[in-house]
């Protein structure tokens, strides 16, 4: 708070209550009583508008002193606003930054994720190709075997995996068993032949 200084106003009231006594009338057989002091006397007023004019040089100092005072308090609000905007600028780019920041992770974890769930798309989607793949060639190995006349009549279980056909069952001899594997191995799709068939002899 400003605190304003009023002793012009009362310098003003004082000089005021000289003038008015100096121009009251007086007998002229009374000689003016004199005080003499080691100080300096004012000048002297001799007239109601000297005091008047005194008054008025107070009274318009107290007032210039109002408004310096009220010029300061409006300098510190201005002033105390600024510092209040000025951190409230630094407190929004600060709280911005943040966002700005979880934004960035946010973003990169879903990037992430995005690419993980592609490969994985991409890898399920290769082990179905080769699944159905390997189960293309189970079917045209059992067909195959089930056309040969050697063969037709043998309970023979036919597996594939990346290309590698496995035989599983029995073969009434060795030649019946290098025969079916002579056989599948001309089938499309086959890699390998790892022929498993038991032979009676």
């Amino acid at each position: 708070m400003v605190e304003l200084s009023l002793r012009p106003a009362a310098l003003a009231a004082l000089t005021l209550a000289a003038a008015l006594a100096a121009c009251s009338p007086r007998s002229e057989n009374q000689p003016a009583e004199a005080v003499v002091t080691n100080q300096t006397a004012p000048a002297p007023v001799t007239t109601a508008s000297d005091a008047a004019a005194t008054a008025s040089a107070a009274l318009s100092q107290a007032g210039e002193n109002i408004r310096d005072a009220a010029a300061e308090a409006r300098d510190k609000a201005a002033a105390t606003a600024d510092t209040a905007g000025d951190k409230a600028a630094v407190a929004a780019d600060k709280a911005g930054d943040r966002i700005a920041a979880a934004a960035d992770t946010a973003g990169d974890k879903i990037a992430a994720a995005a690419a993980a769930t592609k490969e994985k798309a991409i890898e399920l989607g290769a082990e179905a190709k080769e699944a159905a793949g390997d189960a293309a060639v189970t079917t045209r190995v059992k067909t195959t075997l089930a056309a040969d006349a050697r063969l037709s009549a043998l309970n023979i279980d036919v597996d594939t995996k990346d290309g590698v056909v496995t035989l599983k069952g029995s073969a009434p001899d060795a030649a019946a068993r290098t025969h079916a594997t002579t056989l599948v191995k001309g089938v499309k799709g086959v890699s390998k032949v790892d022929n498993q068939l038991k032979t009676a002899s």
